[in-house]
């Protein structure tokens, strides 16, 4: 009697249901209600308990019948919610709630518990907290902190206990929209608090603990795999092979990163099912030659998968990839059908009741997401290429068809997260991927060999030094154009639920049975998005004082859809805050063009964030006062204007802004120097704007100090504003009372770094705001400021909502 054969992916008959897909996605729809909803109050998860077993009686006795859909999504929901609740709770004795709120130095004692890594010649690990000392209090607690260790002060390995003196402090929340949350970041990995070893004295103890099996066992093998890598391979192949084999993503060098980030095959970067992959079938086959039975051939390789993600630290993309193939082995012994939804479905459902927080990682998401477009899409898009048979499917179509599977269902995560879309991905896809497969399987190779004899993993190193370094140049030639990536503004939701209307298209039953749907449904929504912005007539002026640390930025965003940039924050070798801050705030306004930018005078924190923006985005005009540049951050910004053919302007006292609103009340040619030393200092050259909306008054002042005062009251009442930004960060040298007098603001908004060496706003400017009866805004407690002026009516949300000036 012939052998039943498996089937695989989505290619099967209406009666497959699929139930561990449903799973997963039900209980994922209640991880993502809980983040939305917040944590439950004991009360509520009681409730929620009480709920769940009349849903498991109700369940029971409808499952008799033959209909429990509607209950059993229920309880799922119900379920991912609460596990999402448990994962974000708290022990009672955390160590976080016991920090102090000045950063004051504390005595902390715990056990490295993560293999250290190495980040530009510091150690940075995980450090599982068990004693705290605070003001000679001793507690026991729980908790886990990262620890940065600075070259020179020691070299922490795992199961190290150490005892520190250090500063533990909760990583901030986002200071800006659009910022990257990197407190919930780690909070979802179980991480509360941050700290760094600056000097060996803070170390007061170190001891090694017992080793575990993860350190028997585990670390081993990764400090082999690495000593192979090592032993031969340096620079950008050595870095991108430790990326793929541990996932150690922080050894690919920067610039390779970007050229594979802008080509689109940054995916091969994360270890994932290709490496999954080249690992099963290499033992499969192998076990298999050697005339191994099926059964014991599976459990081998299922053991070699499930300690292959050990290794690599068990990131989403492996444990999603290890456990579909562990499953479809499984499948193949007891010769069941093997759907491949139902295995992503079981991957997923595992990861999130183990890890619900992971649902909110990007990699997680990318890694689903383009499994599922694969398992769903190959086929049908397969299909559309010529058909033909050989090399031309096994090298071109089959890979082509799997790439446009994969970027098509992730472009809408690729588009939100990163504003990026890769013109050239999909042919560098088919050139670069086959290459880092076959660099992965050499260094498989390679670590086998180093563990047996030397010299042959010398020979291997030598191969594969040239896949790799020939990976990198084919990327590196392929992303140099200008045209082969562009970066867009994130679309309205109505673009992006039309296309998730209009991509299940792809697949022919879709087109057989909904296509008259899906476009109806496609044809409503645009013309939603289209009559919205029609009938929507707003009529407000929005401005954000950016929070850029110390230094100033301000956006103004108007009705007519005219924007204006006034500063960018500093830059320097350490940060950007052009890149970390406006950039990311204007694509969470899907703001892709500025028609004015203005450095209101050649100081880092004014002008270094705008380099950024200019190299970046398309501007329209750039304005500055004309003041002499002799820094390395004032000719690279002359030089970006004048590569990107900006229009350049000088602007001077009395000059209008058209368009804007907006009148230059300084300098005047007194204060400004095009070829040497400003006569009165550079702040003192700054561009002062007053810009007007609806008889509402907003004024700029870059960096002016009280020797300015007589020339800008002479504009006497052009100069009231409603609205002031405060000089120079709030220094002592400006906001004098006589200026204050002759502005007459009822808002004032400073904008300074928090906790910044300079110690602004100096607390004498601040008591005169308030005792002129001035409302006090600050970024330093408030993060980013938006402002909204419509008929007079000024209305203020700060992005952090505890504004204490």
């Amino acid at each position: 009697m012939a052998r039943k054969l498996p089937q695989y992916g989505f290619e099967k008959g209406k009666n497959m249901r699929r139930p561990a897909l449903w799973t997963a996605l039900y209980f994922a729809l209640g991880i993502s209600l809980h983040r939305y909803i917040g944590v439950f109050p004991v009360p509520t998860m009681l409730c929620a308990f009480a709920i769940i077993c009349i849903c498991g009686a109700g369940l029971w006795w409808q499952w008799n019948k033959g209909k429990m859909s509607i209950l059993f999504a229920g309880l799922l929901i119900l379920l991912g919610a609460l596990r999402s609740a448990q994962s974000l709770e708290r022990a009672a004795d955390h160590f976080a709630q016991f920090l102090p709120a000045d950063r004051t130095l504390v005595e902390v004692e715990g056990l490295v518990s993560s293999d250290p890594e190495n980040i530009d010649g510091d150690y940075r690990v995980v450090f599982d907290v068990i004693q705290l000392v605070v003001k000679d209090t001793v507690r026991a607690v729980s908790g886990r902190a990262l620890i940065r260790f600075k070259a020179g002060t020691a070299l922490p390995a795992y199961r190290d206990r150490i005892q520190l003196q250090i500063q533990l402090y909760q990583p901030d929340s986002p200071r800006n929209p659009g910022a990257f949350d990197y407190r919930n970041y780690l909070k979802r990995r179980g991480i509360d608090a941050l700290g760094t070893v600056q000097k060996p004295s803070q170390i007061i103890a170190q001891r090694r603990e017992k080793d575990d099996w993860w350190a028997q066992i585990v670390l081993p093998v990764r400090s082999l795999i690495r000593r192979a890598i090592e032993q031969n391979l340096s620079g950008g192949p050595a870095g991108l092979l430790k990326g793929v084999l541990l996932g150690a993503k922080h050894a690919v060098p920067k610039e390779v990163k970007t050229a594979f980030t802008q080509t689109g095959v940054n995916h091969v970067l994360a270890v994932s099912g290709l490496h999954v992959g080249l690992i099963a079938g290499a033992v499969f086959f192998l076990l298999k030659i050697l005339g191994i039975g099926r059964g014991i051939t599976a459990a081998l390789t299922i053991c070699a998968l499930v300690f292959y993600a050990l290794i690599t630290g068990l990131p989403p993309s492996v444990v999603r990839a290890s456990t579909m193939g562990c499953v479809a082995l499984l499948g193949m012994v007891g010769q069941r059908d093997i759907d491949g939804g139902n295995i992503l479905g079981i991957a997923g459902l595992g990861l999130l009741i183990a890890r619900p927080q992971d649902l909110f990682d990007v990699g997680f998401q990318l890694s689903f997401v383009a499994t599922g477009g694969i398992l769903i899409f190959y086929r049908p898009l397969r299909d559309l290429l010529p058909q033909k048979k050989g090399w031309y499917d096994t090298c071109i179509a089959g890979p082509l068809a799997v790439s446009l599977a994969a970027q098509a269902t992730t472009l809408p995560f690729v588009v939100a997260y990163f504003g990026l879309v890769s013109v050239i991905g999909l042919i560098a896809n088919l050139i670069v991927v086959p290459l880092i497969g076959v660099g992965v399987g050499l260094g498989l190779l390679t670590v086998l060999a180093f563990a047996c004899w030397g010299p042959l993993a010398t020979v291997l190193n030598a191969a594969n030094w040239l896949i790799l370094s020939g990976a990198i140049k084919c990327t590196e030639f392929m992303a140099e154009p200008e045209w082969s990536a562009f970066e867009i503004a994130r679309p309205s939701w109505a673009i992006f639920a039309i296309y998730l209307v209009l991509i299940p298209l792809i697949h022919p039953t879709t087109r057989r049975l909904w296509s008259t749907y899906c476009l109806i449904i496609a044809l409503v929504l645009a013309n939603i998005g289209i009559w919205k912005n029609i009938w929507q007539t707003e009529s407000a002026l929005e401005v954000y004082f950016l929070d850029v640390g110390q230094g100033d930025a301000i956006f103004c965003k108007y009705p007519n859809g005219l924007t204006l940039l006034v500063d960018g924050g500093i830059r320097t070798q350490y940060t950007d805050m052009g890149k970390r801050v406006i950039l990311p705030f204007l694509k969470s306004q899907s703001i892709d063009h500025i028609d004015v930018v203005v450095g209101s005078h050649p100081h880092a924190d004014h002008i270094g964030g705008l380099i950024s923006v200019l190299e970046h985005l398309s501007v329209g005009h750039y304005l500055d006062a004309g003041q002499h540049v002799d820094s390395f951050t004032g000719k690279r910004l002359e030089e970006v204007v004048k590569t990107k053919g900006i229009r350049y302007h000088t602007v001077a006292a009395g000059d209008s802004l058209v368009g804007i609103g907006g009148l230059v009340l300084h300098p005047t040619s007194a204060y400004v120097s095009n070829s040497g030393p400003a006569p009165d200092g550079v702040n003192n050259g700054s561009v002062v704007i007053r810009i007007v909306y609806q008889g509402t008054s907003i004024l700029l002042t870059g960096d002016i100090e009280h020797e300015t005062d007589g020339d800008l009251m002479r504009w006497d009442h052009r100069l009231r504003s409603n609205i002031l930004k405060a000089a120079h960060h709030g220094s002592r040298t400006s906001s004098t009372p006589e200026f204050l007098a002759g502005v007459n603001p009822s808002i004032v908004a400073i904008s300074c770094g928090k906790n910044n060496r300079f110690r602004h706003p100096s607390p004498e400017v601040v008591q005169r705001f308030r005792e002129m009866g001035i409302q006090i805004w600050r970024t330093d407690h408030s993060g980013a400021i938006a402002v909204r002026i419509d008929r007079g009516h000024i209305d203020i949300v700060p992005w952090i909502k505890n504004n204490e000036p």
